[in-house]
């Protein structure tokens, strides 16, 4: 059986769609787990409805924690072999869960497949299908490639920081509790990610658009975000914690950098040097201040020459010199450019 847990908050313009999705799937052996996270507006009720028509659906109520902690409400209470994320706002194509439950797919520990975006409510079905294997030390690429995203082939959509367009195997993530870190408020996905392929044996990826989402006004989109700061430097002990403890740092010591200078001209961007910031330009050179200190970030640095894009390279090189001015500038016309990309 598959389990499809489905956080909950506040989407009743899309929630019919998206259950109506996993409802109409070819394969029919699944349950349905709904965790409403604290909904204040009519999505609980029209969760209850659902779980009234059809058996094969749960609903779990929590007060509002976030999206990890209802993740792991979902898998703390699934029963299925297999688990599937899918968020309220999204939707899944009818083959998704089918293409899980083939016979030959037991033997493999994740599931890979393609994402696709949903223009006006349209998607195209025209896709080549590329079929890709990994097992044993082969699944160190699957790792290096959340670290330093990188296409299997040229237009691949498969996203390889996001839990969803995928399915885990139920018995790892409970023989290493595996779970989502309600602590972070960004990098949560990524970091469970990781441990998860860490412990993974193999895997089947194959490029076939299964899972749908679309921009809309409600959408986590890129923006200003305080509280950046301590979340990644979080993140990052985390990540390089799990790294360590199964044996992998020393093989992706540069992957890891290449994230850590990605991760720094991220808060960059989005927080300290955002147009939305309200902070005094002082106040922005404090937390600057305090990134410079960070020991993560200053090992990382010293690989700035070695690793990432051109834009990015320039960037920390500004910030490493402490020229706060262009490093202001510099962040100003990449969020500018960046949010031109989102919609």
């Amino acid at each position: 059986m598959i389990s499809v847990i489905i956080p909950v908050y506040n989407t009743e313009n899309y929630l019919h769609r998206c259950i109506d999705s996993v409802l109409n799937s070819a394969c029919d052996d699944f349950e349905i787990i709904l965790v409403n996270d604290g909904s204040t507006d009519n999505s609980p009720a029209i969760c209850e409805e659902y779980a009234r028509r059809d058996g094969r659906i749960r609903v779990i109520h929590q007060e509002n924690c976030g999206v990890s902690s209802a993740r792991n409400k979902g898998l703390d209470h699934c029963r299925g072999e297999w688990i599937v994320f899918v968020d309220s706002d999204d939707f899944i194509s009818r083959d998704f869960l089918g293409l899980i439950a083939q016979k030959s797919n037991p033997d493999q520990d994740l599931l890979l497949f393609d994402f696709a975006k949903c223009k006006n409510g349209q998607v195209s079905a025209d896709y080549p299908v590329h079929t890709l294997t990994w097992k044993g030390n082969e699944m160190r690429q699957l790792i290096r490639r959340i670290l330093v995203p990188q296409p299997f082939y040229a237009n691949g959509t498969a996203d390889f920081r996001s839990p969803c367009a995928r399915a885990y195997k139920k018995s790892i993530l409970d023989r290493y509790s595996i779970r989502f870190a309600p602590g972070l408020a960004v990098g949560e996905d990524l970091l469970f990610n990781m441990e998860y392929q860490l412990r993974s044996r193999s895997c089947t990826y194959r490029s076939i658009p299964v899972y749908f989402y679309d921009i809309h006004a409600g959408s986590a989109t890129h923006g200003f975000r305080s509280g950046l700061l301590p979340n990644h430097a979080r993140l990052q002990q985390l990540l390089k914690k799990r790294l360590e403890q199964c044996r992998m740092f020393p093989l992706l010591k540069k992957e890891y950098a290449s994230y850590c200078l990605e991760n720094l001209t991220y808060v960059l961007i989005w927080e300290v040097f955002s147009p939305l910031n309200p902070g005094s330009y002082r106040s922005k050179c404090r937390m600057c201040a305090k990134m410079q200190h960070n020991p993560i970030y200053k090992e990382a640095m010293k690989s700035n020459r070695k690793t990432g894009i051109l834009p990015r390279k320039i960037l920390v090189f500004f910030f490493r010199l402490h020229c706060y001015r262009l490093t202001s500038l510099f962040c100003r016309i990449s969020y500018l450019h960046l949010k031109g990309n989102d919609f």
